[in-house]
């Protein structure tokens, strides 16, 4: 069950004070097969990030906690382009291009592995097809970089590796998934300890279920 409370915020930007909402407990039921949570009740995700509704600053809380005073940084995310409405997905694609930007220019750190895992979440909560490959697309850029670059946890080498076919799948790109299945299945062979993701990697290959 997800609970939440109400909580105010000071703008990192514009410095306008707003309301929100933070998570205080959530739990899910299941996992689709690219390892996004089935949530118990309402959708947690929604307060992951918090919106300015005065200048469009969108991040998660820890952010909000000191001004941001680079003009140039302030300058981008201010022309990030506008919605009217921001549903899940646009708010959490919004939250991303914010902490790109501020990566950029030194305000945050994050390396390509984290940015990827950030772009997981506007990929898993797309509302349509295009969106679904827009950022799926974005979250393989990143991960393939993270690779190159030696940057993917150990712990979730094999993981990761799976969840490249997976997505590359569910977008359509067919041929690319195999590859990424195929890899997992020869570099998990006789290993007793990855005998789960091994499995799963066959079966999005050969009979693709929805969950876990």
């Amino acid at each position: 069950m997800t609970t939440f409370s109400q909580i105010r915020l000071v703008c990192s930007i514009c410095e306008k004070s707003f309301k929100s909402n933070s998570i205080a407990s959530c739990g899910f039921a299941s996992k689709r097969t690219d390892f996004r949570p089935n949530y118990w009740g309402f959708n947690p995700v929604e307060y992951f990030v918090h919106l300015c509704p005065n200048c469009g600053f969108c991040s998660p809380k820890q952010l909000f906690d000191s001004k941001i005073e680079n003009d140039d940084a302030i300058i981008e995310i201010l022309e990030i382009d506008t919605v009217q409405v921001y549903d899940l997905p646009h708010k959490l694609e919004r939250g991303v291009l914010c902490l790109e930007i501020l990566n950029k220019f030194g305000i945050a750190d994050r390396n390509e592995f984290e940015l990827g895992d950030s772009w997981l979440y506007p990929y898993w909560w797309a509302t349509s097809p295009n969106e679904e490959r827009k950022f799926g697309e974005k979250v393989l850029k990143y991960f393939e970089v993270a690779f190159e670059k030696g940057q993917i946890p150990s712990d979730q080498f094999y993981s990761i590796l799976y969840l490249m076919g997976e997505i590359n799948r569910r977008i359509g790109k067919v041929e690319e998934a195999n590859m990424y299945f195929d890899e997992v299945i020869s570099l998990t062979e006789n290993r007793e300890d990855l005998e789960n993701i091994r499995n799963l990697a066959i079966q999005q290959k050969t009979d693709p279920k929805e969950n876990i």
